[in-house]
């Protein structure tokens, strides 16, 4: 009979296994101190662990690119920062227009407004006009808003309203009266009272308001809160509008200290700005 050695022995009847060896029948590895360990445990946890990982860095891409994607969207739409507040490139489009006969607005242009004491404003100047107004008062100044946006329809029924008191004085055509309106209030379409971005200060008397302490803080302080006066006698000939002391356009604090800085009116300060 063939005897079988028993491998298992050594030459001084030790094992001949190696310290750690594989079980056949768990699958585990056995070390030297008997502790059964799971076969490749780096390597199942890293199988594991890894398509985890990877989708956790294509997720965290995917949102990294959508969040500088919005990002530069916004950053596109912000460009001018006017009394602290980030306005559109459409509210900068409605912030720079001049409104004319050559330039008119729609009949169903409506802007955003607010009401400030009665009168209605854009939305865009409420929070600078409040501010200037309340600042005035501390001054002891009461600054007194007659008008803000007209309508299209309003504004029309003011044009008429003058020139017909033109026409009852006898003195003028019918064509010399609406010549001479155009100049002082503008038809509707023709006025920038639409956009809701003037204010009209309430005066007695509309030709001497350049008297008062009301327009002297004004002068003074008015383009700390983005205003400007928006027709003034110097820049007749350009705006093709008779002065009007009562009347202030806000055009941005930035915008607006430029222009007291550089002694621009509205129409020239637009020209600056888009050259």
């Amino acid at each position: 009979m063939k005897i079988l050695q028993d491998k298992s022995k050594g030459r001084h009847g030790g094992s001949t296994k190696p310290e750690g060896f594989y079980t056949g029948k768990d699958k585990h590895y056995v070390y030297g101190d008997n502790t059964p360990r799971k076969k490749g445990n780096a390597i199942n946890i890293l199988f594991y662990v890894l398509p985890i990982v990877m989708v956790v860095i294509l997720a965290l891409g995917s949102f990294l690119s959508y969040y500088a994607y919005v990002s530069s969207s916004k950053g596109e739409e912000t460009v001018v920062k006017s009394n602290d507040d980030y306005i559109s490139k459409e509210q900068q489009k409605t912030l720079y227009k001049i409104v004319s006969v050559a330039d008119p607005l729609e009949r169903n242009y409506v802007p955003t407004t607010k009401d400030f004491g009665g009168v209605k404003v854009s939305t865009m100047i409420y929070d600078s006009l409040d501010k200037m107004v309340n600042a005035a008062k501390k001054d002891g100044i009461d600054l007194k808003i007659r008008r803000g946006y007209v309508s299209y329809d309003d504004q029309h029924t003011l044009y008429s309203g003058y020139v017909n008191t033109l026409l009852n004085t006898g003195k003028y055509t019918q064509t010399k009266a609406e010549s001479i309106a155009n100049r002082r209030i503008a038809d509707s379409g023709n006025s920038e009272r639409q956009l809701g971005l003037s204010v009209e200060f309430d005066s007695e008397k509309r030709s001497t308001f350049n008297k008062t302490k009301a327009y002297q803080w004004l002068i003074k302080y008015g383009a700390e809160y983005g205003f400007i006066q928006r027709y003034t006698k110097e820049n007749e000939q350009v705006t093709a509008m008779d002065s009007d002391y009562t009347l202030w356009r806000y055009v941005g604090k930035n915008n607006s200290l430029l222009a007291r800085k550089l002694g621009l009116n509205f129409n020239t300060l637009i020209d600056y700005l888009e050259s």
